[in-house]
């Protein structure tokens, strides 16, 4: 492949070609996830349909899965961004995935009175949201 197309230093390649499917698949793959586990707190009452988050409403499936393409596609342009400067772009990516996980515990936390069966329900959100898309992208975007 042209070195336009493969960023690879130390044995890491992304191929910037695979990010164009990569992508749109983590993004749609967290969101299926999420909304699983959103279906399944809903039914075991972990996520209140009857707790109203100041401005917003109750927190529906919409926006659980809205934020998880939002997540993805943001996790995919800083994929590209780091693979196109970094030494090893994979494991720097997988770090820096790694910090904004943890950063984002923060928000469920900023819930004025929501329950702690809530806000563990969202932090578990998250996690699945990271694992899969940071997996998918280091994994599918790899140049064999």
């Amino acid at each position: 492949m042209e070195d336009a197309q493969i960023s690879h230093i130390q044995g890491e390649q992304v191929a910037f070609k695979r990010l164009l499917w990569a992508g749109p698949l983590a993004a749609v793959s967290a969101a299926a996830v999420n909304a699983v586990v959103y279906f399944l707190a809903s039914v075991l009452g972990t996520m209140p349909q009857d707790f109203v988050v100041q401005g917003f409403g109750p927190i529906t499936l919409a926006p659980v899965v809205f934020s998880s393409l939002i997540g993805a596609a943001g996790a995919a342009v800083i994929f590209t961004i780091v693979a196109l400067l970094a030494r090893r772009p994979i494991r720097t990516f997988r770090i820096v995935a790694a910090v904004v996980l943890v950063l984002s515990f923060a928000t469920p936390l900023t819930i004025p009175g929501a329950p702690l069966s809530m806000i563990l329900t969202l932090e578990l959100m998250h996690v699945v949201a990271a694992v899969i898309i940071a997996g998918m992208l280091t994994t599918l975007a790899c140049a064999k």
